[in-house]
């Protein structure tokens, strides 16, 4: 197994304005063709720009794979493993510029290997876009529940990748107002990510917090955050 048992908020779907503010963080390194890593609750397909002209989402659960191919019958999504070196074959020979993993890293145990399973993905040029959870000392049962090994430093992201793999564009803290949050969530129990409170909660977020975080984001991207937000340009 690569990955650990995961759970998921009904309400991160609907979350419309939250996946839209992480894809303008990732701004012009968007290119005309992307790759999504973990469709998940149903992917960032629908929030890309018009520019993005070809598109493939892969997951490594047939049932979510599934589930993406009934909302976006339109679009191209492939069962494959990201960990699995033929999955990874396939991918790259199909020419991709630019590869899309947003909260997927922090789910597999040998992270190291994955990034660069990622890297290989691209051509010369391309460009990896990472957004993973933040802040070791933020890891609560939230994390636990959705099967996370790990949250980050900006250090431990800049060390997954040599500089003969690729150079850093871009790598900075994100959404501090949500970092507050998860930090005071982590102050109780919880058995589940599917609660009443929990969607509440990012409900809330979205609808009434989330311009707050924005504008606060500018002072503190480059010390606190509920996630790290990385771009990764392949050599």
């Amino acid at each position: 197994m690569t990955t650990t048992p995961m759970q998921y908020s009904r309400a991160i779907e609907g979350a419309t304005n939250y996946m839209r503010w992480i894809l303008e963080g990732f701004g012009p390194y968007l290119g005309s063709s992307v790759v999504e890593i973990g469709v998940g609750h149903g992917g960032y397909r629908r929030h890309l720009p018009p520019r993005v002209e070809r598109y493939l989402g892969l997951d490594v659960d047939a049932a979510l794979v599934e589930r993406a191919r009934a909302l976006h019958p339109d679009e191209r999504f492939l069962q494959g493993d990201l960990m699995d070196p033929a999955t990874v074959g396939v991918v790259s020979k199909e020419g991709y510029d630019t590869v899309l993993c947003v909260n997927v890293l922090e789910h597999i145990q040998d992270d190291r290997r994955a990034v660069a399973h990622l890297l290989s993905m691209l051509p010369a040029g391309g460009h990896l876009l990472l957004f993973v959870p933040a802040h070791p000392a933020l890891y609560t049962d939230l994390d636990r529940l959705a099967g996370h090994h790990r949250r980050y430093t900006r250090d431990q992201v800049a060390g997954l990748f040599t500089p003969d793999l690729g150079s850093t564009r871009r790598l900075e803290y994100f959404n501090p107002i949500g970092g507050l949050g998860w930090w005071v969530n982590g102050l109780f129990p919880h058995r589940s990510l599917d609660s009443r409170i929990v969607n509440g909660q990012l409900d809330l977020f979205d609808k009434y917090v989330l311009p707050i975080s924005r504008l606060t984001n500018r002072l503190t991207r480059s010390f606190f955050g509920q996630s790290l937000l990385c771009v990764v340009q392949k050599k």
